[in-house]
């Protein structure tokens, strides 16, 4: 999943807040920062009890047009409703071989679905923690700032006003 977050503090302020978060003892987040703008948060959690998955967050910090853009990528696995959806297509296509006389490969499509539970269902959990994180560290939002958002919207007002004004009163849309 790739995300764009705008941010209202700096891009050193920035990865000076990532650095202190990844810094604290609750040992939930490793990753590492660069000054450029560089960064890579991860985390862990149990899946069915036994097995261990790692997601990685990798992203970047940069200033466009005077805003603080936070672009990323990780991995977001599968919510429940579209893993019931897959595990019921491979069980229906693995009894549809096996019954077609493909039974090693029917079998082998239904045991399937255990070991690929692992990451859909891990990386769904850690991509929701992974980009909290991102988003509350740095005061992050989906949205641009509001202040921002004002002042690109009086642009666009002046730069209508200028276009009627030169047409004669006349606007053309």
């Amino acid at each position: 999943m790739n995300f764009v977050y705008y941010s209202e503090k700096t891009v050193s302020q920035c990865m000076l807040a990532l650095n202190e978060r990844l810094h604290q003892k609750s040992g939930k987040l490793d990753g590492w920062v660069e000054k450029s703008g560089n960064f890579s948060i991860s985390t862990t959690t149990t899946v069915l009890r036994r097995f261990s998955r790692s997601t990685r967050l990798s992203g970047h910090v940069s200033k466009e047009n005077g805003v603080t853009v936070v672009r990323g990528y990780v991995s977001d696995g599968a919510d429940p409703q579209n893993r019931y959806i897959i595990y019921g297509i491979l069980l229906v296509l693995g009894v549809v071989l096996a019954l077609a006389g493909y039974l090693l490969i029917g079998l082998a499509i239904i045991a399937v679905i255990l070991p690929l539970n692992i990451p859909l269902e891990g990386d769904y959990i850690n991509s929701s923690t992974l980009t909290g994180e991102v988003q509350r560290t740095l005061k992050a939002k989906a949205s641009l700032p509001a202040a921002l958002r004002k002042a690109a919207s009086k642009k666009t007002d002046k730069r209508d006003g200028a276009r009627s004004a030169s047409s004669g009163g006349k606007t053309y849309r």
